[in-house]
């Protein structure tokens, strides 16, 4: 009852145009590319279960390439109580980021430009689910995310349809260091559910958001969760009362 996947893709061998690829600009000819993925998976029917997917990609003719891990485990603590944890870490580098379009769609002046963008990306799932009474249930679920980019090696379109990647771009000098980012955000949701009789029931949610963003710095899970845990949270509150008439 344990299972592994493997699977690996070949992409655009034949000449393909992407027409959104410009935000409004002509059609791009998209370079060739290869991504693969796997994965595995204990045996979930046990107390406690594990899996492993991984994959990673290469495209622009080796310009652009990038992977990602999301380990999970998940654990049964009697008919009542569960949980588990996923983290998803990326690391991609993508040497023709779309970054800003300069001037009117469609004019021959216009600016249609692109960033090499160094990202980092790390989020994590949780769940806990327990059932106090066959009528009574705690759920809850948070997800910390965090992502750090830095653009570099501005360009922009010269030739879109140019078979050689490289011939495609020239360098964008018009606005400088083209910056990044740095995003943390939080996001959770409690729910208590009674079934205060048959049919009927009653749900309390709470709802809580963090987020913040500011100019991009070393990429550090641990401090940006810390940062993003000082900032003010938006909370909701939610409730709603269902009653079943039962003639």
């Amino acid at each position: 009852f344990m299972w592994t996947h493997f699977g690996i893709n070949y992409n655009d061998f034949t000449p393909t145009y992407n027409d959104r690829y410009a935000r409004g600009g002509p059609a791009v000819r998209n370079a060739q590319s290869a991504n693969f993925w796997s994965g595995i998976e204990s045996d979930t029917r046990k107390t406690s279960a594990m899996s492993l997917w991984f994959g990673g990609y290469l495209g622009d003719e080796g310009n652009t390439k990038g992977y990602w891990l999301n380990p999970q485990t998940s654990m049964k603590f009697g008919s009542q109580l569960s949980a588990s944890v996923g983290l998803n870490y990326s690391y991609d580098i993508n040497d023709s980021q779309w970054r800003a379009n300069f001037g009117v769609s469609g004019i021959d002046t216009t600016h249609y430009t692109f960033a090499h963008l160094d990202q980092k990306t790390l989020s994590m799932t949780t769940r806990l689910d327990y059932t106090a009474t066959p009528t009574l249930s705690f759920q809850f679920y948070g997800a910390p995310f965090i992502s750090t980019g830095n653009y570099s090696d501005w360009k922009e379109l010269e030739n879109p349809r140019a078979k050689k990647y490289d011939a495609r771009f020239r360098p964008f000098t018009g606005h400088g260091d083209p910056g990044g980012f740095d995003f943390k955000e939080f996001r959770s949701n409690t729910v208590m559910r009674w079934e205060y009789r048959p049919g009927s029931t009653l749900f309390l949610v709470w709802q809580q958001g963090r987020s913040m963003d500011g100019n991009p710095e070393a990429f550090s899970f641990t401090r940006g969760l810390r940062n993003v845990f000082d900032t003010h949270p938006n909370n909701t509150f939610l409730v709603k009362v269902s009653y079943w008439f039962n003639p």
